[in-house]
C-alpha cells in the first residue's frame, strides 16, 4: 500500500497560500510511486482531529491551476491551539493519520504553526509513528526566523506600497489642511509599516511611519503630526496595528475605545483612537484608514516573486519529504554578493524556527524614530516588483 500525503492550512490568510497548496498538490502527483493520494484537512488542525479531510486528488487539473490566483486560504483554517496538558487532542490526530494511512506531513503556516508543527513531530516521534513531517512558512508579518522574507509577506508589502501611494494622491485633491493616517497590520514587527516606503519611489509616499520595535509616544505622534503640518499643511502617517506604549500595552487594547468596541481585544482596531487623538488636538480635516484584511489577500495585485517563491517552496517541502528529510520547514535565503535578486531554496530543522519571532532591524529605523532609511529598499523593492508610474506633469501656472 502507497504512503498517503496531509496538507494543512494553518494561522492566517495570505494572498500566495494558495500558491502553496498548488505546488505541494502538483509535486505530489509528481511522485505517485511514492506517494498514494494527498488529503487536505477541513479548517486546518480542527478538520485532522475531526477525521474531515479533502480529497486532493479528485480535483480538476485546470481548476488546481487557478490556485495559483485565488486569494485567501482555499482549505480553511482554524485558532484552535492543541492542548499540551493532555495527549486527548493528538490521540485524534493520530488516529485520523492511521485510518487514512498518511506519513507524509505538510503544515503550511506561520510563526505558531511551526511550534505546533515541532510539538507534532515530538508526540508522533514518542508514539513511535512512522511519518515525514514539514513545514511550509507564510506569514504577512515577516516574523519567522531562518527566512529572508516568508512568503505572504512580499505581497502584503506591495499591497501596503501602492495603496499609500494612491491615499497620499487622494490627499493632495484639495486646497485645504488635511491629515491621513493609515494603519496596516504588523503584530510585534514593522516590516509591513516599513514597506510603505516604497510608495516614495512612486513620487507619493507618507511623511511618518512608527513601527512596533519602537515605543509608541502618543504626545510625540502629535507633534510629529503638528511638525509635518506647518511645514506642508498635509501630513501622511503610517502605524502599524502593534504598536506598543511605554508600559508594554498594546496601543489597541489600553485605550476605553477599544475596549468598548472590541471586548474580545483582538489585536487591530488603533484607528478609532488614533482619530480620536488627533481630533483633541487638530482643527482640520482628519482621515484615518485602516487598510484592514485586503493586506493579506489581495490577489489582485499580488507581487509575481511571491507567487513563485510560494509554489516553489510547497514544492520543495514535498521533494525533501520524499527524499527522507523531516522536522523541517522549508526557507529560502537571498544569495550574498549577487548583483541581482537570486535566492537558494533548503530546509532547517524546526528547533530553529520555533518559539523565536523575528522583529524589524532598528538600523533601518531613522534617529527621531518616526521613518525608515532608504537602505531598506534594498530589502524590499526586488520583493514587491515593479510600481505603477503615475503621471508628472509640469502644472506650470498659466500666464497672459
Amino acid at each position: 500500500m502507497k504512503r498517503n500525503a496531509l496538507y494543512i492550512q494553518s494561522g492566517g490568510p495570505t494572498s500566495v497560500i494558495n500558491a502553496s497548496a498548488y505546488g505541494v498538490i502538483d509535486e505530489c502527483r509528481r511522485h505517485g510511486e511514492e506517494i498514494g493520494k494527498l488529503y487536505a484537512s477541513v479548517h486546518g488542525i480542527v478538520g485532522v482531529m475531526e477525521g474531515e479531510l479533502y480529497d486532493c486528488f479528485e480535483e480538476e487539473e485546470a481548476q488546481l491551476e487557478l490556485l495559483k490566483q485565488t486569494p485567501s486560504m482555499v482549505f480553511g483554517s482554524s485558532r484552535y491551539e492543541v492542548r499540551e496538558d493532555t495527549d486527548c487532542d493528538y490521540e485524534k490526530i493520530l488516529d485520523t493519520l492511521k485510518r487514512f494511512h498518511i506519513y507524509y506531513i505538510f503544515i503550511n503556516g506561520g510563526n505558531g504553526s511551526a511550534e505546533a508543527g515541532k510539538r507534532l513531530y515530538g508526540y508522533l516521534t514518542r508514539v513511535s509513528y512512522d511519518f515525514r513531517l514539514m513545514v511550509i512558512p507564510k506569514t504577512v508579518d515577516n516574523d519567522i526566523a531562518g527566512i529572508d522574507h516568508a512568503p505572504g509577506f512580499p505581497s502584503a508589502a506591495r499591497h501596503v506600497a501602492v495603496s499609500v501611494a494612491e491615499l497620499v494622491h487622494d490627499m493632495h485633491t484639495y486646497d485645504t489642511d488635511l491629515i491621513m493616517v493609515a494603519e496596516v497590520m504588523g503584530r510585534n514587527t514593522g516590516f509591513l509599516a516599513a514597506a510603505s516606503l516604497a510608495a516614495c519611489e512612486t513620487g507619493y509616499g507618507p511623511d511618518l511611519i512608527y513601527v512596533p520595535e519602537v515605543t509608541f509616544d502618543s504626545e510625540k505622534f502629535v507633534r510629529d503630526i503638528r511638525d509635518i503640518l506647518e511645514k506642508k499643511g498635509k501630513c501622511f502617517a503610517v502605524v502599524p496595528e502593534g504598536v506598543k506604549t511605554a508600559d508594554g500595552k498594546y496601543l489597541f487594547e489600553s485605550t476605553t475605545v477599544n475596549k468598548a468596541q472590541d471586548p474580545s481585544r483582538n489585536m487591530g482596531g488603533i484607528t478609532p483612537y488614533l482619530n480620536s487623538l488627533l481630533r483633541e488636538h487638530f482643527t482640520c480635516k482628519i482621515r484615518c484608514i485602516d487598510l484592514g484584511l485586503m493586506q493579506r489577500c489581495a490577489i489582485h495585485d499580488a507581487s509575481f516573486v511571491d507567487l513563485e517563491e510560494a509554489e516553489a517552496l510547497g514544492r520543495m517541502a514535498v521533494r525533501r519529504t520524499v527524499e527522507g528529510r523531516s522536522g523541517e520547514m522549508v526557507t529560502l535565503n537571498r544569495r550574498a554578493g549577487s548583483p541581482s535578486y537570486e535566492t537558494e531554496l533548503t530546509g532547517i530543522p524546526l528547533e530553529q524556527v520555533a518559539g523565536k519571532e523575528r522583529v524589524l532591524e532598528l538600523r533601518y529605523v531613522t534617529s527621531d524614530q518616526n521613518f525608515i532609511r532608504k537602505e531598506y529598499l534594498e530589502y524590499i523593492l526586488p520583493l514587491i516588483g515593479e510600481l505603477p508610474e503615475y503621471a508628472k506633469l509640469k502644472r506650470k501656472r498659466a500666464t497672459i
